[in-house]
């Protein structure tokens, strides 16, 4: 099967809903595979239920779920099997006509298309795939309110934003016939950006954002972002980048692209250096995220590799870092900018600090400068 087959494949997963919302089971369970088979922890085309396996999907299950979804990994681990790519391989002795639903007593592994298994393997063709399981979601309004708190966004800001992108903007690009539905049924990075441009030319746009102190640019700045971070866009762009870039051997494209992605030799040497978060000591590694001080589109090869251009953080703090919320002086003292509306949400105090060696300190420099959105 070509890759547009199962592109279309997983852009249209047959999905449980209650009232009108789509269980995010599926495409969870999905993301997660695909990002263990990234990882190496899945090399053969099987894989169990195991307690990795679940500890990945409870992750994306844990950004995607409305109030009424339950933590359940077997459900999509069993019922995927419909969708005609993903197989099951019974005990021996098991009549896979009498199994209702998960069970390991029943079910030994699951298994894809071997064709499907291959393209998982590519770095450039699993963003494609997963780009189109954001097709499956729903409403992303719920979604987009999470994750601006989850950035240090008070409620009530996160409320406004939301209502602006849903009702205020939609509205005045529906009355002049651009849009059919609300904004947030764009799900589609690229698109969203265009629809976006379109709408700051309104003259109605003009006026209500000027007199709302920017507001409703704010909230389009922040949609945009969002979606990035749900389709992860910027990371496919720069590995392309990666791969046109005609100086860089083939050893060393992968290397790039491995540490673009997170993984390889630079997630490793700062897991080596830091034995745990660098600011609060969580030893929980599969938590924790590599991030580049001074940021990849900013840096050389040599500053991306580099292992004193890292820190390695929780979810929640490399969000932060990455936005310029956050910053650390020369000294390792966290700087909240006072732009972070609720940094307690986040878990983040002034006396956090964490220990600086002297190669890290150009780096330090260059986000305090550049990144950080002041106090």
């Amino acid at each position: 099967m070509s890759v547009e087959y199962y592109v279309d494949k997983f852009r249209n997963l047959n999905m449980n809903s209650n009232k009108g919302r789509k269980s995010p089971h599926k495409v969870c369970m999905l993301l997660s595979v695909m990002d263990l088979i990234q990882a190496g922890y899945i090399y053969k085309n099987r894989f169990q239920l195991d307690a990795t396996l679940k500890e990945r999907f409870t992750h994306f299950f844990n950004e995607r779920r409305h109030e009424q979804d339950r933590d359940t990994p077997e459900n999509p681990f069993f019922h995927l099997k419909s969708e005609g790519f993903w197989h099951l391989a019974y005990q021996d002795g098991i009549d896979a006509s009498l199994v209702k639903g998960y069970s390991a007593k029943a079910i030994n592994y699951a298994y894809l298309d071997d064709e499907l298994f291959d393209y998982l393997k590519s770095i450039i063709v699993v963003n494609d795939l997963k780009d189109a399981l954001v097709e499956n979601l729903s409403d992303l309004t719920d979604l987009y309110t999470q994750w601006l708190i989850d950035v240090g966004k008070s409620e009530k800001t996160a409320k406004n934003y939301s209502q602006a992108i849903r009702g205020s903007i939609s509205n005045w690009m529906i009355q002049e016939n651009i849009l059919e539905e609300p904004l947030t049924k764009v799900k589609s990075f690229r698109e969203f950006c265009r629809l976006s441009e379109t709408a700051r030319s309104l003259e109605k746009f003009k006026k209500f954002n000027a007199n709302g102190n920017h507001m409703y640019s704010a909230a389009l700045n922040s949609y945009q972002r969002f979606l990035a971070d749900l389709s992860q866009v910027d990371v496919k762009a720069d590995i392309q980048e990666i791969f046109e870039d005609n100086k860089l051997t083939q050893t060393e494209k992968t290397i790039m692209v491995n540490t673009r992605m997170g993984q390889g030799t630079f997630r490793k040497q700062l897991i080596e250096m830091w034995k745990g978060c660098s600011v609060t000591g969580y030893k929980n590694t599969q938590m924790l995220v590599a991030s580049h001080i001074k940021p990849w589109r900013e840096a050389n090869n040599t500053e991306r590799l580099d292992k004193y251009n890292g820190l390695l953080l929780l979810a929640n703090l490399d969000k932060a870092f990455d936005l310029g919320f956050i910053s650390f002086q020369n000294s390792g003292k966290l700087m909240i900018s006072s732009q972070l509306e609720a940094p307690e949400v986040l878990g983040l105090r002034d006396d956090m600090i964490f220990n600086v060696h002297r190669e890290h300190k150009k780096y330090l420099d260059h986000h305090r400068k550049i990144l950080f959105k002041g106090f």
